[in-house]
């Protein structure tokens, strides 16, 4: 699914890193201007026309989408040849995708290659301090699916906003769901209320994505239904794949911790209901870096956390301190 192999792209040289990136951003724009100008006899007599190689260019789109941000890139040297290696933020997958574009000793490109990205993204946040005060943006048990600062523990990490998020579900038993699972309403998760995290003021409300049958994700809209919330520290709480039609907040509106903002859905880029959650500097998550999110007084496997990040395979569930005094 993620690989396409386009042979003997010939260039007039060795690529510098300006004539990968180029070639990089025509891929994802779909243009082939500059891979058919470049193309090897060989290359023209394999695609047969213009349109041919767009073919190629356009399979390669299809796991990726449209690009929302550079993550990083560099060109590296490899025995008999250079590759060049961008990870970006993508519109078709939910997590961070890489592009490989191979070129060989002449400077032709014999290789393009798209896979997930699989290391954390550069940050400078690891020694943040909330100092909003957080609480979970919900009630009950939820099972974290992913969480944590490496990526074993949070596919997440690739991503510069997403570098500390999590996604958490219910877990009753064996699964998340009753009955077959191909109904959102089958899943624990369904509808369950959602808190804001902390106080503050809403800052940015989706509300119109549609819900999308479980296990087909809707490419191109990766949060889905969301509500974004300025805690007035520099810190902003992105709430993603919200139900449809049950934001209950708007732009403007002060909230408080604990308050109703949103249902739990299955919006965006989301294989089945559940809550996305993550804290960041900056409310366009298009240009945030995310922060580690230390919430206060909840429980984690049944153990009291005072303050504390929430790790993947924990179940997790707000606990008052009048609770904690009972």
């Amino acid at each position: 699914m993620f690989a396409v192999t386009l042979i003997s792209v010939a260039l007039a040289q060795a690529p510098s890193l300006k004539e990968a990136r180029a070639l990089a951003e025509d891929v994802y724009a779909g243009r082939t201007t500059l891979a058919w100008r470049t193309s090897s006899p060989a290359l023209r007599a394999q695609v047969g026309t213009e349109s041919g190689l767009l073919g190629l260019i356009n399979a390669t789109r299809g796991s990726l989408g449209a690009e929302v941000r550079v993550i990083t890139e560099a060109m590296v040297e490899k025995s008999g040849g250079t590759l060049y290696r961008r990870v970006s933020a993508v519109t078709n997958w939910a997590r961070g995708m890489e592009l490989e574009l191979a070129f060989d000793a002449n400077g032709s490109l014999t290789a393009m290659v798209t896979r997930p990205a699989v290391k954390e993204a550069p940050t400078v946040s690891g020694l943040h301090k909330t100092q909003a005060e957080l609480r979970l943006p919900f009630d009950g048990a939820w099972f974290v699916l992913w969480g944590g600062r490496k990526y074993d523990d949070n596919r997440h990490t690739p991503v510069p906003d997403m570098r500390y998020a999590m996604d958490v579900f219910i877990v009753k038993g064996p699964g998340t769901f009753t009955g077959d699972g191909t109904k959102n309403e089958d899943y624990y998760a369904w509808g369950q209320p959602l808190l804001a995290p902390g106080d503050g003021v809403v800052v940015e409300v989706v509300n119109d994505s549609p819900d999308n049958v479980p296990n087909q994700p809707r490419p191109g809209v990766l949060y889905g239904n969301s509500v974004v919330i300025d805690h007035g520290t520099g810190e902003f709480s992105l709430l993603g794949h919200l139900q449809k039609g049950s934001v209950s907040v708007k732009v403007g509106q002060r909230i408080v911790a604990g308050q109703q903002v949103a249902r739990c859905g299955n919006s965006g880029m989301s294989t089945e209901p559940h809550v996305h959650y993550q804290l960041m500097d900056d409310a366009n998550w298009k240009r945030a870096h995310g922060l580690p999110a230390q919430f206060q007084n909840f429980l984690a496997n049944g153990r009291y956390v005072e303050r504390g990040e929430p790790m993947r395979s924990q179940v997790i569930s707000h606990r008052s301190i009048e609770a904690r005094r009972d």
